[in-house]
């Protein structure tokens, strides 16, 4: 499946029928899961048709590369991106200089927390870029002290969770023993959150934040993420009433 709820001015459609009939003015909703397809509605918006969520938004979604090229500022500092093994002898003079031993290397498509690999020196480092993860990749100093949070914003509907990691563990999933715990966010990481998801012309987002005692840092954004622990609020039901409301206005 390259797409979920694809449709055409509230009617379920097909690629074929999108690509064939879409014109000024209509309006096609679709959640797009391979940036293969990326293009095709790049296509259509050029033809005046009008796609949600924003393009911008969905191709953010789908890699971690893009994420930390489009909100360098806000991600961990000395925060790289390598596209090829060519740069590899840079990162690595780069970090030495810096003093930054221990790091985090992202791939740009996982999910589920696997597509990090916690690197412990930089020649583990350098053996993880060469052996393990595919290019490009994104690659982190990582934090020593701090806390990490999910925030996720529906409109007016707001809801956060703090997600803790069982000792030495470097992920914090549940699948190794984390556990969630839902919080009261801070005015300052809602705010935080809204302002990345205006670069990001998000309508909803999953915002994932890591938070020390001097900074707030953006780790990963997404138009759909795991409920766990905020199934009460029925986060898919909101977010199809969204779609439904952007689908009836005008």
């Amino acid at each position: 499946m390259h797409f979920h709820s694809l449709s055409l001015n509230g009617h379920d459609a097909t690629l074929t029928e999108l690509l064939s009939k879409a014109k000024k003015g209509d309006k096609i909703s679709c959640m797009i899961t391979d940036p293969r397809c990326m293009g095709m509605f790049y296509e259509l918006e050029s033809r005046g048709a009008h796609i949600f969520p924003p393009l911008l938004s969905q191709g953010l979604s789908l890699s971690k590369v893009h994420q930390a090229l489009h909100f360098m500022d806000y991600m961990i500092p000395s925060t790289q991106v390598l596209f090829r093994t060519s740069k590899i002898q840079k990162l690595l003079r780069r970090y030495g200089k810096k003093r930054i031993v221990k790091t985090v290397v992202k791939e740009d498509r996982g999910s589920m927390g696997m597509a990090a690999h916690p690197c412990w020196s930089l020649n583990e480092l350098a053996w993880v870029i060469v052996h393990v993860t595919p290019f490009p990749i994104v690659v982190q100093p990582m934090l020593e002290d701090f806390r990490e949070f999910r925030l996720v914003v529906m409109g007016e509907n707001i809801v956060a969770k703090e997600k803790i990691g069982s000792d030495g563990i470097f992920w914090n999933n549940r699948i190794f023993g984390g556990v969630t715990k839902l919080i009261d966010p801070t005015k300052e990481m809602v705010e935080f959150g809204k302002k990345m998801m205006g670069l990001g012309k998000f309508p909803w987002a999953y915002i994932d934040l890591f938070v020390t005692d001097a900074d707030t840092f953006i780790s990963e954004i997404n138009l759909s993420g795991s409920n766990a622990g905020m199934r009460d609020y029925k986060l898919n039901t909101l977010k199809r009433k969204m779609i439904e409301e952007w689908l009836a206005d005008g």
